[in-house]
């Protein structure tokens, strides 16, 4: 059956004709290209590469030189014969020409392959455990390795242990959607270990499933920097059976040593303590990611000119990942007009009118007091413009 679907797949690919002509062009002889600058000459030919395939990569993809020599070592094709042949084959698979770009760039020994020996298997194969027609391109730019790993002895084998895990091809495929380099890790070296330290953690397995799937990038990092991030996490008073204790981990396993300090220091020059600032981070600890500016311009606005109360802050920590510009600063100047005109209480809660859907945000604080406030509307969305 798999034999049988691949030759139909090759035979249409062979019936494809209609090639976009601007990377027909690139991939085309030499000859239709500018010749290379003497300098280049004289580097391609002090070296043993082949002076078409260094020309190619720097006309048709824009090497630099040295990277278009680098590249060289690992390619042996007629040109054009190879490389029509693949662009017609991954054009026929639904990649646009910016997309085939991407992946010679990261991969120029692609340009090597045999496509409907190397490649074709391993797109089936994606497309048979679920991933569509769409995504495998946008898998392979993010991946290509995909393309270049062994479907018997890596991907199939990962596979099988996703399986094992995750329990449907319906987990694995979004998994790998988050994470694709997932079906070219090494999963049994990497992953299985990082497992066991959240296992031992008391992570439970509903909540490995959960990390797996949603998280999948967490579980390829090195073993030894997840058990340190695990440890931080634990001793800050996280739940480990909690999936914000995953989050904890995640945020942690991105954030270094000396960064972690200087978010600390900044938080603490707005007026924070450190308690304060630890209890917003179980709260949301994606506080943690913001940059330094964005954390010091919304405490400065809804602390020095709002009159928010930094506690509140602290148990409202998702008011710190608010766009500034789209909703911070409209939803602050409505709320606003509302204090001085005294149609809302003076003990409402901003955060409340500042995290609240805009839907709701709309009915609740613009369109009720269309009578009392008629610039109300006008005034939010000419703040709202100017966000853009």
């Amino acid at each position: 059956m798999f034999k049988c679907v691949c030759r139909r797949a090759v035979h249409h690919a062979r019936e494809c004709s209609a090639i976009s002509s601007s990377l027909y062009h690139k991939l085309h002889f030499l000859e239709l290209h500018r010749p290379l600058s003497s300098s280049t000459s004289s580097i391609t030919n002090s070296s043993n590469q082949q002076p078409m395939v260094v020309s190619y990569f720097m006309n048709s993809f824009g090497f630099s030189q040295e990277r278009a020599l680098s590249a060289s070592k690992y390619v042996h094709f007629e040109i054009p014969g190879n490389a029509d042949a693949l662009l017609l084959f991954l054009k026929n698979h639904a990649f646009t020409d910016a997309q085939i770009s991407t992946v010679v760039r990261l991969r120029p020994s692609i340009l090597s392959s045999r496509p409907e020996k190397t490649l074709l298997p391993k797109l089936v194969f994606l497309q048979s455990i679920g991933v569509s027609g769409l995504d495998i391109p946008r898998i392979i730019c993010r991946s290509p390795n995909i393309l270049c790993r062994s479907l018997k002895n890596q991907i199939i084998p990962a596979f099988n242990l996703l399986q094992d895990l995750l329990h449907s091809n319906e987990n694995i495929v979004f998994a790998v959607n988050r994470f694709p380099d997932l079906l070219v890790t090494n999963l049994e070296n990497k992953v299985a270990p990082n497992l066991e330290i959240l296992r031992e953690a008391g992570v439970t397995e509903s909540g490995i499933g959960y990390c797996l799937k949603h998280m999948p990038r967490l579980l390829a990092r090195l073993p030894e920097h997840l058990k340190e991030s695990v440890e931080r996490v634990k001793q800050i008073g996280f739940n480990p059976q909690t999936t914000m204790f995953l989050q904890a981990v995640k945020v942690m396993a991105a954030t270094a040593s000396r960064s972690w300090d200087r978010k600390m220091d900044v938080y603490k020059r707005c007026g924070w303590s450190e308690e304060e600032v630890l209890t917003a981070f179980r709260r949301q600890p994606h506080c943690m990611l913001a940059s330094e500016s964005k954390i010091v311009r919304v405490v400065d606005l809804l602390v020095h000119k709002m009159g928010c109360h930094i506690s509140e802050l602290a148990k409202n920590p998702l008011l710190i990942l608010l766009s500034l510009n789209k909703t911070i600063a409209p939803r602050c100047s409505v709320y606003n007009v509302l204090r001085m005109k005294g149609l809302v209480r003076k003990n409402l809660s901003l955060a409340r009118c500042l995290t609240c859907p805009e839907k709701f945000f709309l009915e609740r604080f613009v369109q009720r007091y269309k009578e009392e406030a008629p610039e109300l509307l006008e005034l939010y969305q000419e703040k709202m413009q100017l966000s853009k």
